[in-house]
């Protein structure tokens, strides 16, 4: 029973390093590229995350709340998902996956902005998805005509697209708060970072535990099966 336990053990982490990271990776804001609109900063952002397989640069980063704060070289702990792997019926840090699907969509959509402006409506049209009574007091908030139409087309569009769509796209939810108070910031970037991917070594090493594991319970299993000798 204890080996079954454990390889029942073995097996879940095995599966939790693929969609779902069963630990936490930590953000570091080490930059801002995207210009100030309303006061606020938008994409692109530049980040460091560090997980199991070290530390990587992003350069391409978008926020997804505009209410909540991140200061600059501030790090915290975030659980990385795997948008692909995120249903509808989701519910993550107090999003709907309808509202993270949606967000993905309109984060690709960056790929082929060819204007500043056309970068500020994809920004504001994610955080009006995000944060819908938001508003601004100039006719460039999150409520302008052009992102609430960029927001209307992608709930439309993203809950219908197959999870190959968004199969590059990563959101890192925060954990906890800072140390000195406030709520982090959720941001998305469409590379999966080889920070959060656990070492090869790391992988080897439990699917060697794992097939060690089976390996014995067969070999107990055979040796209570087989009659006794007589001598």
């Amino acid at each position: 029973m204890r080996l079954k336990a454990l390889i029942a053990t073995l097996f879940l982490s095995l599966v939790c390093v693929n969609s779902r990271v069963c630990f936490a990776d930590t953000l570091t804001l080490a930059g801002i590229g995207g210009a100030a609109e309303d006061y606020e900063f938008i994409y692109p952002y530049l980040m460091n995350v560090t997980g199991p397989g070290g530390t990587t640069n992003l350069v391409g980063m978008s926020c997804m709340d505009v209410l909540r704060d991140v200061s600059l070289y501030e790090t915290w702990d975030v659980e990385p998902y795997e948008v692909s792997s995120v249903t509808l019926s989701d519910n993550i840090d107090g999003s709907t996956g309808e509202d993270i699907l949606t967000d993905a969509y309109l984060f690709n959509q960056y790929a082929s902005a060819g204007t500043q402006q056309q970068i500020d409506d994809i920004q504001f049209a994610i955080w009006s998805i995000t944060d819908p009574t938001m508003t601004y007091a100039n006719t460039n908030g999150a409520f302008d005509a052009n992102a609430q139409a960029l927001a209307a087309t992608a709930l439309a569009v993203a809950p219908t697209l197959p999870s190959s769509y968004y199969a590059n796209d990563v959101v890192f939810i925060p954990v906890d708060s800072y140390p000195n108070g406030g709520e982090p910031q959720e941001f998305m970037v469409d590379e999966i970072p080889p920070a959060i991917t656990p070492e090869p070594a790391s992988l080897v090493l439990l699917g060697t535990g794992l097939f060690g594991a089976v390996a014995i319970m067969r070999r107990r299993k055979r040796a209570q099966t087989e009659p006794e000798l007589v001598h």
